[in-house]
């Protein structure tokens, strides 16, 4: 059952929309395409670089803070960013699908720029106090090394919290051939998960917001207000809502949207992945729907 807000929009001139126009959908594409990645060291300070090193041929990691130089090994590090990605409750299936995904957004970034953006961190004591330590250093310990590749290299594993029933097609959203494995899925079980519906209302001058374009999917892609156009990622950063799935109704002067799915939609739906998990299915078996024709291999 989903949640319902009274969220009302204070002021939103059209003018400071259209200026902060191209700041909202470089936004929108940092979040789909850099945010699982996404890494944030929290034990010493602000992270501000990390680099990689090869010493006794097992990867290592350097990471500067505002606090100085901390080294640790890469599998150490993926720990921390695994658990900051995926509910601790999760089935261990499922938390290694999401622990590949991330070494796999890792090794991606690396490799292309030698290192990565800042994101989130939970360190081994936050993991012990959370009673999880356990659960990830099995998955871990089960998937080290591992990392999904397409014709020779890391993918860009992206990854949601829930779809809206089925994941995106990158074609659509990206708008780029460059992602074969970025398919839609269907998803029939994220329908009935937890505040996968959320109905919001919102301030009146959107009523008149004409949705010009959605994916296969039901995804928005452009909506239209006084002649302007904005994507459905920049309405969706713009508005703080849970997915850009979304439709708009208006009863008795009020205007509403009805948001369907967490996330973006693109890649693995980590609700899908949990319940696969618990039907049997392992995280190899997760990863080869959501990724198809992505080979798993060993660093």
């Amino acid at each position: 059952m989903g949640r319902i807000f009274d969220v009302r929009k204070t002021t939103v001139k059209q003018d400071l929309i259209m200026k902060k126009r191209i700041e909202y959908i470089l936004t929108g594409i940092l979040v789909m395409l850099v945010l699982p990645c996404a890494m944030m060291l929290l034990l010493d300070g602000r992270m501000s670089e990390i680099y990689r090193s090869i010493k006794n041929e097992t990867d290592y990691i350097t990471v500067k803070t505002n606090s100085g130089a901390l080294e640790m090994e890469l599998e150490e590090y993926v720990i921390g960013v695994t658990a900051a990605q995926i509910p601790a409750g999760y089935d261990l299936e499922a938390v290694k699908a999401q622990m590949v995904a991330a070494r796999t957004n890792l090794y991606r970034q690396i490799e292309a720029d030698g290192k990565v953006e800042s994101g989130a961190y939970l360190t081994m004591t936050e993991l012990e106090r959370m009673g999880s330590a356990e659960k990830f250093l099995r998955a871990q310990r089960e998937t080290r090394g591992q990392v999904l590749e397409w014709e020779g290299r890391p993918i860009l594993a992206s990854f949601h919290a829930c779809s809206a029933g089925n994941t995106r097609d990158a074609k659509e959203v990206l708008r780029t051939e460059e992602y074969p494995y970025l398919v839609s899925k269907v998803c029939p079980s994220d329908t009935g998960a937890a505040d996968a519906e959320t109905t919001l209302q919102i301030d009146s001058s959107w009523a008149d917001m004409q949705i010009t374009e959605r994916d296969s999917t039901g995804y928005v892609l452009q909506i239209s207000l006084d002649g302007k156009t904005m994507s459905g990622e920049e309405f969706r950063n713009l508005l703080g809502l849970p997915s850009a799935n979304f439709e708009v109704s208006t009863t008795g002067g009020e205007t509403w949207l009805t948001v369907h799915g967490i996330g973006h939609g693109l890649g693995m739906s980590q609700y899908t992945a949990q319940q696969m998990a618990l039907t049997g299915k392992d995280y190899k078996e997760i990863l080869a729907y959501f990724y198809p024709g992505t080979d798993l291999i060993k660093y």
